[in-house]
């Protein structure tokens, strides 16, 4: 009988930390710089474990996501936001990148 009182205190207290916010958001931006054209995004996205295997290639793909919303290719003005969440062993990493097309 303790020990299944253990078990269901573990339990519980698991579930508690699972859903009080155990995922953290972490993100960072580039001032935002407006120029003369027509704005346009782009973002990619893959997953990270335990903080020692990150995603390769993310800013590539999506600054190559984000060029090929623009015609002439010509892009100016811009800004990458990195965000990142933590699901305990796994990470989730995802790039935005907006610009002008001109």
């Amino acid at each position: 009988m303790k020990r299944l009182n253990s078990i269901l205190r573990a339990a519980l207290l698991a579930g508690c930390v699972h859903a009080c916010g155990c995922v953290f958001v972490q993100s960072s931006a580039i001032a935002d710089r407006t120029g003369a054209g027509n704005p346009i995004t782009a973002n990619a996205s893959d997953l990270g474990y335990l903080h020692l295997v990150a995603p390769q290639g993310l800013t590539q793909t999506a600054l190559s996501n984000l060029l090929s919303n623009c015609a002439t290719g010509k892009v100016s003005g811009v800004t990458t936001e990195l965000q990142t969440r933590d699901f305990f062993i796994v990470q989730s990493y995802n790039v935005s990148v907006s610009g002008t097309c001109s």
